[in-house]
This record gives structure tokens, sequence and C-alpha cells, in this order.
């Protein structure tokens, strides 16, 4: 069972013309961390660059961005579209970030997929 944060935007994103107002972002991997640092080595980044490696982990755990008309994005998400969407926005995706994994701490490992 993968946990996910539904919450919303401090401010509706746009994204190819469609304005969104909320987003659900899942519990993060090992593989997820893996693949944040790998992209980031390649522009000479990584763990040691934390607001870009957020970031990196970010577009990685969002599920899909919705808004109240019943428009869904299910991505892909890129570190460009993030960019664009604001830091009041950046601070909302990073506390959902940090609270779906914290709440991932809590699940006992028998009720985790593998």
């Amino acid at each position: 069972m993968s946990l996910s944060n539904q919450k919303p935007f401090a401010k509706p994103i746009t994204i190819a013309g469609v304005n969104y107002t909320h987003f659900d972002i899942r519990e993060s991997t090992v593989g997820d961390m893996f693949e944040a640092e790998m992209e980031l080595t390649r522009t000479g980044g990584g763990a040691h660059t934390p607001l870009a490696f957020n970031g990196q982990m970010m577009v990685r755990q969002l599920n899909q961005v919705s808004n109240d008309q019943g428009a869904t994005f299910t991505g892909p998400f890129t570190i460009n579209m993030l960019k664009s969407w604001g830091t009041r926005n950046y601070r909302v995706l990073r506390d959902a970030q940090i609270e779906v994994d914290l709440l991932g701490e809590d699940v006992p490992s028998d009720q985790e997929d593998s």
C-alpha cells in the first residue's frame, strides 16, 4: 500500500493551458532517491544541493494534479514545470512531501509494498 497526500496548491498552477488547484504526492522510495541523485550528478548537483534534490524528488513523487472541474494531469512532471509554480507552491509541496514520508515511517513493515 503506497501512501499519498492530497493537498491544495497555494496558488493554481497551469499546465498546457489548464489551471490545477490540487495535487497528490506519494511516499518516496529509495529508487526515487537514486534517480534524483543520478539526474543531478549529470548537471553538477546531487544530494549536497538540497533544493534541487528535493525538486527532483517532487517530480518523481507527484501522482497527479487536479481541479474542481474534474481535470487531471498525471505527468510526466518536470523540473521546468516545478520552476514555474512559485515559491509558495514549492513550500506547500515540500511540506506535503515531508508529511507523507513521515507517515510512511509509521506503517508497520508487514503492511508496506515490497
